[in-house]
């Protein structure tokens, strides 16, 4: 005995991006870092407009964004985005400037060590250059 039936849902929405002249711009006219912008624009936009606390978790956030996209996301977004943020990053994107920055926003902070012998990796707390005892993940 069957208790539900399928459910299928298609909503189905489309966002255009217009430059500073109007003009439409396609998907495919965009850099990389104008693409991962627009992602991480549409997903706020989606958590502010559920009016529900979820956490985010962003994986290599800044890998391929300039100095000054990467300044606004470190100082307008991440301390914004949520309640709980966890960014997954490399030490070249979350450097000490940009920790610094972030760190008044920071609980806790790790770093993954990798172990080429076992082929295993271990979190540690610290991040990069950072002592444990300095350490301060975004929360």
């Amino acid at each position: 005995m069957q208790l539900f039936q399928p459910l299928s849902s298609a909503i189905k929405f489309t966002i255009k991006i217009y430059d500073i002249n109007g003009d439409n711009l396609e998907k495919n006219q965009l850099s990389e870092g104008e693409k991962q912008l627009f992602a991480i624009s549409v997903l706020w936009g989606l958590a502010q407009s559920s009016n529900r606390s979820l956490p985010l978790i962003i994986d290599t956030p800044m890998a391929r964004l300039d100095v000054n996209h990467r300044d606004n996301l470190v100082e307008r977004y991440f301390p914004h985005a949520s309640h709980q943020v966890i960014i997954l990053s490399t030490d070249t994107e979350i450097d000490k400037n940009y920790f610094n920055k972030l760190s008044p926003f920071l609980t806790k902070s790790y770093h993954l060590e990798y172990f080429e012998n076992d082929k295993s990796t271990i979190p540690k707390e610290g991040y990069f250059w950072k002592q444990v005892e300095e350490s301060s993940v975004l929360a």
